[in-house]
């Protein structure tokens, strides 16, 4: 665990708080960093760089690149992505966000993968919260895209963080092809990277952040009941076999997950909606085995858990970014918003196609006009506040800075 903080120091002449975006598309991983940087920071002092890059440029030299870029003397955190997406649309490359200013504090932990107890990870990066005094304060985590309970995580935040401060972020991606993440991180002169880590930066101001959260998917056809779970994997549903009711619900061939990549995309856009009191938690589908006749979420759902199969409306589905950035928006209490940051499940893409993830980009940035924001595709979205328990899946989460 490594821990660092940083607050405006004393007789410090400070400005505006604000919040800086850039994005590099050069191949060279340090190259794009380092533009990426001296776009986001436009001659400024950062109190905190957000790093989001392509599975490509997740090098130590992009890392060490955009780390020089803001002097070297910055924290610093970040992962691989399944894609990124800024004001100037999507890209392959290295997206930097930038924040500083008058009021603004941060303090960042990082556990890295080979001491990795999810629930303890969770705590450890919540314990930075202790370590900003601010009016407002918010946690913002990069989990690993590639544990195997993910809520764990959340879980443990949570046990450190209570209800009063907000869990926002999301896992690393990796592009969608299963092999590994990688985190960027530092506490303030050395960079590390780190696979598959858990990172928490908690952040301070004293004007309000809002958190948005939305995923356009609706319940269809009647409630089931969870009758035998461990973790993500169902064994039953309504007292039968998992895998049989849900290809014989969602229209599924028989041989259907005799073929591992087949099934997953079939499912993966076939969801399940875990009830909660006020909405339901997405859950993709990803896995099955044939032999025991059970399906695998990305979550758990828990035994005696209603839940319902979900359909989205391509234009609900399509519209739910600029949804959650609107929510985020409006929850700012009347503050002026300076920045966004969306995370963006990297299933949605694949249930968009091309044309139509980019036309939720474009209303993303019509609907925030002209409030910078950049976000990833996520292999899991955390938000854990008010109706919200923390691990989602095809969600768009997004936190705004005022």
């Amino acid at each position: 665990m490594v821990r660092a903080l940083r607050a405006p120091r004393e007789g410090a002449i400070m400005s505006e708080r604000w919040f800086g975006v850039g994005r590099s598309l050069l191949a060279d991983p340090a190259e794009a960093g380092a533009q990426a940087c001296r776009e986001a920071l436009g001659d400024r002092r950062a109190t905190l760089l957000i790093v989001f890059a392509s599975l490509e440029h997740s090098t130590p030299e992009m890392a060490a690149a955009v780390h020089a870029a803001a002097g070297g003397d910055v924290l610093m955190i970040g992962c691989s992505t399944s894609g990124e997406f800024t004001t100037d649309g999507r890209g392959t490359g290295v997206v930097v966000n930038a924040l500083g200013g008058d009021g603004f504090a941060a303090a960042v932990r990082a556990v890295p993968h080979d001491s990795m107890d999810l629930y303890a990870a969770g705590e450890t990066v919540a314990l930075a919260i202790d370590d900003v005094d601010a009016e407002h304060r918010v946690l913002l985590m990069l989990g690993d895209g590639r544990s195997g309970d993910q809520q764990e995580v959340v879980r443990g935040a949570y046990s450190v963080s209570g209800a009063q401060v907000p869990l926002i972020g999301g896992c690393a991606g990796d592009n969608v092809t299963q092999t590994g993440t990688f985190h960027f991180f530092s506490s303030g002169t050395e960079v590390q990277v780190l696979p598959n880590a858990v990172l928490g930066a908690a952040l301070g101001s004293p004007t309000p952040f809002g958190i948005g959260m939305a995923h356009g998917w609706h319940r269809v056809g009647e409630p089931m009941v969870v009758t035998r779970s461990e973790g993500g994997k169902i064994y039953e549903l309504d007292g039968e076999p998992a895998l049989d009711v849900y290809l014989r619900r969602t229209g599924g061939a028989a041989d259907l997950a005799a073929d591992p990549n087949t099934f997953l995309q079939f499912a993966s856009v076939r969801p399940l909606g875990l009830a909660r009191r006020n909405s339901e938690d997405v859950r993709i589908i990803f896995e099955a085995d044939p032999a025991e006749r059970s399906i695998s979420g990305l979550a758990d759902t828990p035994e005696g858990a209603m839940v319902w199969f979900m359909e989205g409306e391509p234009e609900s589905v399509i519209g739910a970014a600029a949804t959650a950035a609107r929510a985020a928006v409006d929850a700012v209490e009347g503050a002026e918003p300076i920045g966004l940051l969306v995370f963006d499940c990297c299933v949605r893409p694949l249930a968009l196609g091309n044309d139509r993830i980019d036309l939720a980009t474009e209303r993303l940035r019509d609907e925030m006009k002209p409030i910078p924001f950049s976000g990833f595709y996520t292999n899991g979205e955390i938000v854990r506040q008010a109706g919200a328990k923390g691990m989602h899946h095809l969600t768009v989460a997004a936190l705004a800075v005022s």
